[in-house]
């Protein structure tokens, strides 16, 4: 290809990425898949390291930096970020518009209401129509240089059309559901919770590696810019307008000049805010004539032209009593708040987790502490705030334990992490969790072995390692306290699950950052085991969706002799690897999603037969599914897929499409493969 040509091409294909990049992440409308758009972005790509001269700032290859910093940098703003003062009900409402109309002499104020995101506030600048650099708000005037991770996420322009200098501000937030899933993934890792959407964009955007940062599908609403320049609007509903033009995302909005207007859209989106993707906690009503602002500048750090209307949260008040170590499978370490108990959406909560001595840092928090409980998505409780001005001067700083609370072993916290880590493998309570982690669904799934039996087992000496699992038997169960007939059921469920499939059994060991879906994808490439035990860091590499950090935790796991050995003590015992055979199928590489409960298969049957027909299989619809199987009573899946616009076919249009009968599915199934010689 000549230069013209290439520089041609390479225009049309940033237009055509840029395009859908609007339409998946600022409009959710998606037009094609992700198997059509990946091999756009790879003409790109391949074209680009042909003609290295025609890359530009602007380019969607330019999004992931691969260096990874070492700290954050302060960098000024191009612009003071100020502050807004709040107002808790009407009445501090119609105050804020009495200072307004008063300040400007006027009894006719326009004026605009949006959502008060709750989420992180950044500034982004742009010169001569490029991405510059982008920082946190810090102390207003200096923020971090977050430049880097801002790049990834996928709804900010790279390039605007616009001359000279301007800042956009808006708010990094992360939508609920990515927020679930992230979390979800977390605990299957054995890795501290996020409390709430807002800290899980926070951490996020704040990662010193960008690629996990590009991982975590953080996005960005823009609601103000300011400029040197003339921008060409007069007031913040058109400014809302240009910023939507340059293909940002922006909050809904309501205009008028009537406060009673404002109030019932304050009451309609409090009613309605839970059936929005994000979180927020009130709206923001701003003097919608831009010229104003200035005239009315600021009171300390707080704008006058603009108000936090809050949203009345269901919260309840409390006193830290006493913050005691909580040690999980991979040896984190995190504090939990022991509070008086409180009631709050029909739950007592008594135990509030605080996450890390980062979350205890930010909070200022400390024993003894009266604070303000809430409840994220009516589920998972978290300090809000810590009322400072009930302080007595009696209350005691918390500190992180130099000494594993469990065993005594040395306390750590490895660079670049927020946790703090027993780093003892043998530390008691991180071995009880490891246990209850491998029995339970996704892993053996060793039905009737709960928590509470294995931690008698632990105490009695039974259970030292996991591999100590597979040696019980009836007479060992009854001495723990299980009934005669539950021992004899609780056996026979450990031997029936000897027989595990190769991901399942990958997934059981409890790798660091090695989930089900990094499992399955072990799973193909290193038959049998010993392959993956010895497998080399460059080869885990060249697994598409394996990166650096998690191939280092691979080898690092099975360079420790002990777990190799706890392998070999589990295969003697009995485990049975059935390593997963590729049957010749048409619908080999295509992306499934299983929603509701199906007549022929179970859960867990459809997983392993479509493994082994070569399909992908992803527990979340998103545009790259190729079809959704639906069951009888299927859940949001199947919603979300109708309005993704992914195909959905029935549990017969599946066997249809394989090509072969049920009697010939289920022998695929129950197919075993041999065991492993280890």
């Amino acid at each position: 290809m000549t230069y013209e040509k290439a520089k041609e091409r390479i225009e049309e294909l940033k237009k055509l990425i840029q395009y859908h990049d609007y339409l998946y992440y600022v409009l959710n409308q998606p037009e094609i898949s992700d198997l059509e758009y990946d091999k756009i972005f790879r003409e790109l790509v391949d074209l680009e390291r042909k003609f290295p001269e025609l890359v530009t700032k602007d380019s969607p290859t330019q999004r992931l930096s691969l260096s990874i910093s070492k700290e954050f940098k302060e960098i000024p703003h191009l612009f003071p970020m100020y502050s807004l003062s709040n107002a808790q009900n009407y009445d501090e409402f119609l105050e804020f518009i009495k200072r307004v109309k008063k300040l400007l002499n006027t009894e006719n104020i326009e004026l605009i209401a949006e959502y008060k995101f709750d989420g992180l506030a950044v500034e982004i600048v742009y010169k001569n129509g490029f991405l510059e650099r982008a920082s946190t708000r810090g102390d207003g005037n200096v923020g971090e240089d977050v430049t880097n991770n801002v790049k990834t996420i996928r709804n900010i322009p790279l390039s605007i059309p616009f001359d000279g200098e301007i800042a956009i501000y808006g708010e990094v937030i992360m939508f609920k559901e990515d927020f679930i899933k992230l979390n979800e993934e977390k605990e299957k890792l054995g890795e501290p919770l996020f409390a709430n959407p807002r800290n899980a964009a926070a951490g996020s955007l704040r990662q010193l590696d960008p690629k996990i940062t590009a991982s975590r599908k953080l996005r960005f609403y823009g609601y103000y810019l300011k400029s040197n320049h003339d921008i060409g609007v007069r007031k913040q509903s058109e400014l809302i307008q240009l910023l939507r033009s340059w293909k940002f995302a922006v909050p809904d909005t309501f205009t008028s000049s009537n406060p009673e207007d404002i109030m019932n859209y304050h009451s309609q989106i409090e009613e309605n805010r839970e059936k929005l993707p994000f979180d927020i906690d009130g709206i923001v009503v701003k003097v919608n004539e831009l010229s104003f602002h200035e005239v009315l500048g600021v009171v300390g750090r707080d704008v006058r032209w603009a108000i936090a209307w809050k949203f009345k949260p269901e919260q309840g008040i409390s006193k830290v009593i006493n913050v005691v170590f909580q040690v999980g499978r991979t040896g984190v370490i995190t504090p939990v708040a022991e509070i008086e108990p409180v009631r709050i959406k029909g739950a007592t909560i008594s135990r509030v987790s605080l996450h890390n001595f980062d979350e205890i840092k930010r909070l200022d928090i400390k024993i003894g502490d009266k604070v303000v409980i809430e409840r994220s998505g009516d589920v998972i409780p978290y300090i809000a705030r810590v009322m400072k001005e009930e302080r007595t001067g009696s209350e005691l700083s918390i500190m992180p334990p130099q000494k594993c609370p469990e065993c005594g072993s040395e306390v750590i916290k490895f660079q670049g992490e927020v946790a703090y880590r027993c780093i003892n493998n043998s530390c008691p309570a991180q071995i009880v969790e490891k246990l209850k982690y491998v029995v339970s669904k996704g892993r053996f799934d060793i039905q009737g072995l709960g928590d509470e039996i294995i931690e008698k087992l632990f105490k009695l000496g039974y259970l030292r390692d996991i591999s100590d699992i597979f040696l019980l038997n009836a007479k060992k169960l009854f001495l723990a306290g299980v009934g005669e007939k539950n021992s004899v059921k609780i056996e026979k469920a450990i031997q029936q699950a000897k027989n595990i499939e190769y991901d399942r059994f990958i997934t059981s060991l409890g790798i660091r950052y090695v989930g089900e879906q990094t499992s399955r994808l072990l799973a193909q490439k290193f038959q049998p085991i010993e392959k993956l035990i010895n497998a080399k860091q460059q080869e885990l590499l060249e697994i598409e969706g394996i990166g650096e950090v998690v191939a280092n935790s691979i080898t690092s796991f099975f360079r420790n002799e002990k777990n190799t050995q706890t392998i070999k003590k589990m295969l003697e015992a009995g485990v049975n690897i059935i390593y997963p055979k590729q049957e010749k199928s048409n619908i080999t590489g295509k992306n499934f999603v299983v929603t509701g409960t199906l007549k022929n298969f179970s859960r867990d049957e459809i997983k392993r037969l479509l493994t082994t027909l070569g399909c992908n299989i992803s527990e979340s619809v998103s545009s790259k599914t190729d079809y959704v199987i639906v069951g009888e009573n299927p859940g949001s899946k199947y919603d979300k897929a109708k309005l993704l616009g992914v195909k959905t076919i029935s549990e017969e249009e599946f066997i249809n499409m394989t090509g072969k009968t049920i009697v010939e599915l289920r022998n695929i199934i129950s197919k075993s493969g041999e065991m492993s010689l280890f």
